[in-house]
């Protein structure tokens, strides 16, 4: 057996593809959970004040931005151990949705609710072989560019 890189990895454009397809699949499902995180919290406990909603608002969308930027900046520089982060992000959105099923009965929160399609495609994606193809491809890239920047 070889131990030339590229022949244990395929390189394609299906690889770089799928890889930036997980990230954006995450950030399109967590997009979702703000709205329907309102929504729950005033089935719940009735109508929110401006400042409990600009509290909310604000605290979620630094909440999931981090939650997905962090990560993949860290796998795209050469980290593929965050992709565990990703997977605890998935659970973590379906778990939301789950939720928001249970609590809201409204028709509208349906169109929020399909939403939930974007972890589970994200999550499939992960355990593809293109993705964990992708994740050598990025530790490759980060130390090329470390050598580069060295000399």
């Amino acid at each position: 057996m070889s131990d030339n890189f590229f022949e244990k990895h395929d390189l394609s454009i299906g690889v770089f593809v799928v890889g930036i397809a997980v990230i954006m699949f995450l950030m399109f499902g967590a997009g979702a959970i703000g709205p329907l995180l309102f929504l729950t919290i005033e089935t719940l406990f009735g109508k929110l004040t401006h400042e409990e909603f600009g509290t909310l608002f604000a605290s979620s969308i630094v909440f999931m931005t981090l939650s997905i930027v962090i990560p993949n900046v860290l796998i795209i520089r050469g980290r593929p151990r965050a992709v565990k982060i990703n997977k605890i992000n998935v659970y973590f959105q379906l778990i939301c949705y789950l939720l928001f099923l249970l609590v809201l009965e409204h028709k509208q929160t349906w169109i929020f609710l399909c939403f939930v399609i974007f972890p589970l495609l994200a999550n499939w994606l992960m355990s593809s072989a293109k993705y964990l193809t992708f994740l050598p491809f990025t530790k490759l890239y980060a130390r090329i560019q470390s050598c580069l920047d060295k000399a």
